[in-house]
């Protein structure tokens, strides 16, 4: 019977070799590592962008419903920040100015934020004109 040309090695891996094999993959892995939390902490950051931006669109719809006369009477307007209603862990200010008051027209800025912070904090801003 012919044999194979190729040497048999029944010995196995040595302990160098394993030491070797592990080093080159701690080497490797542990850089993906760090990229996956760096992902996984933007991915968070920007849903909870997305949830204030949402918030703030949603309190500025509000304000344009209300009209010229209503502004005044939403709650939250002023200067103060208010515990956004159903929405625990967010809050919103509403401020409105007179950006022309011979034509009638207001400035309205709607800000919503994170409690726990301004980081994250989103300002929208509009002007309302009083129709007869």
């Amino acid at each position: 019977m012919k044999r194979d040309c190729l040497p048999v090695n029944n010995r196995g891996l040595t302990l160098v070799e394993v030491l070797v094999a592990t080093a080159i993959l701690a080497a490797v892995l542990v850089p993906m590592l760090g990229m996956f939390t760096t992902a996984a902490r933007g991915y968070t950051r920007g849903g909870q962008e997305t949830v204030v931006l949402n918030l703030a669109r949603e309190r500025m719809e509000t304000c344009l419903a209300a009209g010229y006369n209503g502004l005044a009477g939403l709650p939250g307007a002023g200067e103060t920040w208010q515990a956004y209603p159903g929405r625990p862990g967010y809050e919103y200010q509403i401020i409105t100015t007179d950006y022309e008051p011979f034509l009638q027209v207001k400035e309205v800025v709607v800000r919503v934020r994170p409690a726990h912070g301004t980081a994250g904090e989103v300002e929208l801003a509009t002007l309302v004109a009083r129709w007869p």
